[in-house]
């Protein structure tokens, strides 16, 4: 089957089913999850918009596939998270492509980032920074690292601002989520060390769940959302709602 056929087969599975993931394409196309995710080069629209239809449930994008998703609602969210950042401070960058923005607008500032994020050397300029990249197990998923060696190497460090992403803001429940249990816990340990933790979420985020319970909404200093469409949802105080 070429690459046309399997997504015209995709797009028919995604009008007749409630759920689809991209392992159960995968296994009825007798493919790899890769040949799936991959798209055809005569494709003139995002290949990764099928697998966030609103037909359905569906499996999270990889790290690398949300680099073009919501760029400019998360550059927006990123300088207003950038202008809470001093000169002189430690600060510690989660992973995830909303965080990973952050880094270009704090380019020209004395400062010291901790991070398991991958995404974020590979965006910077100036050699100047200090960088602190953590080690672990690598995950290509995420393009970052977990477990107990990550752990153990955050919580050897204070921070004055902890920035982290989330899969989804539930305001009913007051939860953040996240579509990884694994990498919770390098989030929890972060914001024990931090004075102050700050969630970074694009308006896609909003009214979501994921697969775990990352944390309440009330542990963070501030909640730095991109304005969503739905205006009359009634926001927490530590909200900080941004337009441009």
């Amino acid at each position: 089957m070429i690459a046309t056929e399997r997504m015209d087969y995709i797009l028919q599975k995604l009008e007749a089913e409630t759920t689809v993931t991209i392992k159960e394409i995968a296994a009825s196309l007798n493919v790899s999850e890769a040949t799936i995710r991959r798209p055809p080069r005569s494709t003139l629209f995002p290949y990764t918009t099928i697998f966030r239809s609103p037909l359905g449930n569906v499996a999270p994008l990889i790290t690398s596939e949300k680099l073009t998703e919501h760029m400019e609602e998360k550059n927006v969210i990123a300088k207003a998270a950038a202008s809470l950042i001093q000169d002189g401070q430690c600060i510690f960058l989660d992973g995830g492509t909303s965080v990973a923005q952050l880094v270009d607008f704090i380019q020209d500032k004395r400062i010291k980032i901790v991070t398991p994020n991958l995404l974020i050397p590979r965006k910077l300029y100036n050699m100047d920074m200090d960088i602190f990249l953590i080690g672990g197990r690598y995950m290509h998923f995420h393009e970052s690292t977990v477990g107990t060696y990550a752990e153990k190497m955050i919580s050897q460090f204070h921070f004055d601002y902890a920035f982290f992403g989330c899969s989804g803001i539930e305001l009913n429940n007051q939860l953040a989520y996240n579509d990884d249990i694994e990498t919770v816990p390098v989030k929890e340990v972060a914001m024990r060390c931090a004075d102050k933790s700050v969630l970074l979420a694009d308006s896609s985020k909003i009214g979501k769940t994921s697969v775990c319970r990352f944390a309440s909404l009330s542990s963070f200093d501030n909640i730095i959302i991109y304005e969503p469409e739905n205006l009359s949802i009634g926001f927490p105080s530590n909200f900080t709602i941004v337009k441009e």
